[in-house]
Parts: C-alpha cells; sequence; structure tokens
C-alpha cells in the first residue's frame, strides 16, 4: 500500500508525495494546464473539467485499483502521478501510468520518488506488469524509465505532432 511520504529533491527542497485529494482540484488542474501548456511532455493540452468535475473524480477513486499522487513543495502542486490497473479480468495484472512534473522540478529526483512510490503500489497489490507511453523526444523521461526497469515495448510511428512535424510515442513496460 502507499503511505505519503517527504523527499528531499537535488535541489534542497523538500516535497510531500500523497494521495491525490478532493481538496487538490483546483491546483490539480491548473499543474496538468502549465505542463500540458509547454506542448511536448504530455498529450494533455488542457483539462476540460470544472473543479467540481475534478473533485468527484478524485473522490470516486478505488485505491486497490488507481494510485493518484500529487508532490507538493511548500504547499504548491509540483508534479502528479497515476496509475490505474486493468479494469477487465483479462488485464487486472496490468496498470498504466503517467506523470507531470512541473518546469523547474525536472531533473532534481521528484519523478523518480513519485515513479518509485507507484511501483511499489503496483507490487503491494499484485500487479505484473507496468505499462506507459513517452514521446520519443522525451529522452530525459525515456532515460529515467530505463533507469526504473522499463524497457521499449513498442513505437507508433508519427503517432503525435510536436512543434508541427511528426513524434513517435515510445511505449514501454516494466514486468514486476
Amino acid at each position: 500500500m502507499f503511505h505519503p511520504r517527504y523527499v528531499t529533491l537535488k535541489n534542497g527542497q523538500a516535497a510531500l508525495i500523497r494521495h491525490a485529494e478532493p481538496a487538490d482540484a483546483e491546483g490539480l488542474i491548473a499543474h496538468v494546464n502549465s505542463v500540458g501548456a509547454e506542448g511536448v511532455y504530455i498529450m494533455t493540452e488542457k483539462l476540460r473539467m470544472t473543479a467540481d468535475e475534478e473533485r468527484t473524480y478524485l473522490r470516486s477513486l478505488d485505491r486497490e485499483s488507481t494510485l493518484f499522487m500529487v508532490a507538493l513543495v511548500d504547499g504548491t502542486i509540483v508534479a502528479s502521478s497515476d496509475f490505474q490497473r486493468g479494469r477487465q479480468t483479462k488485464n487486472a495484472h496490468t496498470a498504466s501510468l503517467g506523470i507531470a512534473v512541473a518546469k523547474g522540478m525536472r531533473g532534481v529526483g521528484l519523478g523518480r520518488a513519485m515513479l518509485e512510490e507507484g511501483l511499489r503500489w503496483a507490487k503491494s497489490v499484485g500487479i505484473r506488469k507496468l505499462t506507459l507511453g513517452v514521446f520519443a523526444t522525451n529522452t530525459g523521461a525515456i532515460a529515467l524509465y530505463r533507469s526504473l526497469g522499463f524497457e521499449e515495448e513498442a513505437r507508433l510511428k508519427g503517432q503525435v505532432i510536436l512543434g508541427g512535424r511528426p513524434v513517435d510515442e515510445v511505449l514501454m513496460c516494466r514486468w514486476m
């Protein structure tokens, strides 16, 4: 199971990693929209849900099948990550993951800390395979995933358009 914890980052800041809560709705939307607006790291460009809809979604999460985390520095959400177990009997041994780390917080160990928490959670609930998609241009994230045991499983050629040009989406997995 997952328990909140503080981590000290390479830049000396302390970050609290904990479950996303309904009270985080506005901050979470602002965070995802900020990373999305950069246009190069996550598929989402702008969340279309209201804060009330986000609060309802966060209340609905089953913590056995979903781990939705936020990381806060000085009370501000600077990263989010979700691990979602497959919903059918045939794929319940798998989970997909996504992560968004704010500009200025990349490369300081926060993404790694969140992913390590997610790996522990996945193991504790019996997940056998984790999957993710990452843009081929996001070499920093790909290096992080590889360092945590993820391998490229497939590549969707030209799956996204970034800066007016086609970019592959790299599908990666890690067997637990």
